[in-house]
Formats: structure tokens, C-alpha cells, sequence
């Protein structure tokens, strides 16, 4: 059962308590002023939402997603044989974050992805504290961030995200590949909608490279069902079947994704599908043994290959496995 739904329980358990000792007329005095303290609390995080904003807008001629696309090849050209790493949900686990993010700059990536949920809450305050401070560990590596569901923020728009990053999505070419990364939580449970699918045919459709990258952060559901251990889905449906379809009609090479805290990769219809999501957050029950590990995936494209690699660890255990 969900920690929302345990809570709400738990109150109505001592309200009904109440009632039956005291009288209905204290439990209805108790349920009021519990209203009245969560309308406060949330009309104060609603008011502080903004504080910080300013400060995120100004990073962005450095943070942007195009200016680290443009500054990317700049500094590299077109580089034939080149590293990138993806991990995801760092969650605000600084401690974790740290450790990861040290481990996968000193692969020495020509840049990194982030699959999304970056900080808990999505306020400018958590971005600018618990994200764009680490990012001196992975400098000078750009890294490529998708928005989380933990992105959205109090007022549901991601405004502190793209505050930072411009925009949601980007698509760009580099050493022969296509990195293409889109926000499919706008939803409650994510899902890819119709100028999505439009988007990402586009971007997907243009010529001119050997190897395509997709990052997003809800998995589809039906690449869910391949590595957890029971029958809830926290993975989207809405055009889940059309968004496959749409990686097999242009030979995406791999999907990257987070959400359920782990890793678990598979290749389904010629589609590599990888959930990379232990970059910090609480690791899930749901997964076997083998999956509840901070995690990073290491890949290294050459004119003739490409090699992954993922590694994996708690504390200083940390191992390596090549994956082909």
C-alpha cells in the first residue's frame, strides 16, 4: 500500500477513535483543523515555489539544454570514439549522489545523461542545493537531464526545471548518434502523448547517424512487467504500444529510463529498453536482488561498436559488468 494512502488510513483510524470516546462533534473539531493545517501548508509552499526562479533563469546560459549541446561539440568536434554514461533519481540523497556522480565523471564521459527525478520536491531552492552545487564533480561533462514526476514541483508545471534547462526535451547529434530526451510525467502516471509521438518522429526520422538514444523517465508498463515482482503497474499505458512501434520503425538502439528505483535492462522487438534509476533514491522492494543497486550504465561508442557497461554498488562494494 502506498505511504499516502497508509497516512490517510491511519487518520481516519484516529478520528473514528475519537468520535467513539469523545463524541462526533471533537473528532469534526480535530478533521477541521487538520484541513485548515494542510491549506496553510500549502498555500505556503505554493507562495515559496518562486523563490529562486531568478537565480535558475540566470544559470541557464550555462545549464541550458542547447548551450550544453552546442558547447558539447565545441569542445569535442565530432568525435568518433567517445563515452556516455545515464543514471537517474538522485532524489535529493546527496550523500549517494555524490558517489555516484564521482564514479561515472571519472569514466571520463564526453557527457551524461540524467533520467529524472533530479531533487524530491522540484523547488528552485532543492535544484539549486542538491543538483546544479554537484555538478562541479562531473565538470567538464555536460549532463542531459529528462524532467521526473519529482520535477513537477507544488504548482504541477515544472517551471523550476525549466528554468534552469530552457526546456523539457532535446534532441542532437553527436559522434555518429542521436540523443533524443523528452518529460513524459506530465501525467500522473506518464504517458507519451499524440505531439509526442509527432515530436519524436521528427527527431527520430532525420538521416544521418549510425546509433539513436531515448531518454524519458516513466517506463511503459509493459517493459515494468519484464522485471518487478508483483502485478501493480507504476508504468504508463496511454500509447505505450504506439511508443514502442515508434522505436522499432526507426531502430532506436536503446530507451532509457528511472522511476522504479534500480536497474533492469532488456531487449524487446530489437529494442534495448534499460531502466537506470539508482542514482541515490531508496532502492525498490520490486526488483530482484540483482536490480536493488545504485547504478550507472557506462557506454562506449566507437566507429564500429558499441560497448555497455554496468556498474553497480552500495558503499564500497562496487562492481562492473559488461553487457554487450
Amino acid at each position: 500500500m502506498r505511504k499516502k494512502k497508509v497516512l490517510w488510513l491511519l487518520i481516519v483510524c484516529i478520528l473514528a477513535v475519537l468520535g467513539w470516546r469523545y463524541g462526533w462533534t471533537a473528532a469534526g473539531l480535530v478533521f477541521g483543523l487538520l484541513v485548515a493545517a494542510l491549506a496553510a501548508l500549502f498555500a505556503g509552499q505554493w507562495l515559496m515555489a518562486g523563490l529562486g526562479m531568478g537565480r535558475l533563469r540566470q544559470l541557464r546560459t550555462a545549464y541550458g539544454l542547447d548551450v550544453l549541446a552546442a558547447d558539447l561539440i565545441r569542445r569535442e568536434g565530432d568525435a568518433d570514439t567517445f563515452r556516455f554514461v545515464v543514471l537517474g533519481d538522485t532524489r535529493n540523497v546527496v550523500r549517494i549522489a555524490r558517489e555516484v556522480y564521482g564514479r561515472a565523471s571519472d569514466e571520463q564521459p564526453a557527457m551524461i545523461f540524467h533520467t529524472g527525478d533530479i531533487v524530491r520536491h522540484g523547488t528552485p531552492t532543492e535544484l539549486l542545493r542538491n543538483h546544479v552545487e554537484l555538478l562541479e564533480i562531473t565538470d567538464p561533462a555536460p549532463m542531459f537531464c529528462v524532467p521526473g514526476n519529482h520535477e513537477r514541483g507544488v504548482r504541477r508545471d515544472f517551471a523550476g526545471f525549466r528554468a534552469l534547462y530552457g526546456d523539457d526535451k532535446f534532441s542532437f547529434d553527436f559522434g555518429g548518434c542521436r540523443f533524443v530526451g523528452f518529460n513524459n510525467c506530465t501525467k500522473g502516471r506518464g504517458s507519451v502523448r499524440e505531439d509526442d509521438l509527432g515530436w519524436l518522429d521528427t527527431e527520430l526520422g532525420r538521416p544521418g547517424v549510425r546509433h539513436k538514444y531515448v531518454f524519458m523517465h516513466i517506463p511503459p508498463a509493459f517493459f515494468e512487467a519484464t522485471f518487478v515482482s508483483d502485478t501493480r503497474r507504476r508504468g504508463f499505458t496511454k500509447n505505450a504500444d504506439a511508443f514502442h512501434a515508434m522505436m522499432q520503425k526507426h531502430g532506436v538502439d536503446e530507451v532509457f529510463m528511472a522511476h522504479i528505483h534500480g536497474y533492469a535492462s532488456t531487449v524487446m522487438d530489437g529494442v534495448r529498453y534499460t531502466l537506470t534509476a539508482g542514482g541515490g533514491a531508496p532502492l525498490s522492494g520490486r526488483l530482484a536482488k540483482a536490480g536493488r543497486a545504485y547504478n550507472y550504465v557506462v557506454l562506449r561508442v566507437t566507429p564500429t561498436s558499441v560497448r555497455r557497461t554496468v556498474v553497480r554498488g552500495q558503499g564500497d562494494d562496487w562492481s562492473r559488468e559488461d553487457e554487450g
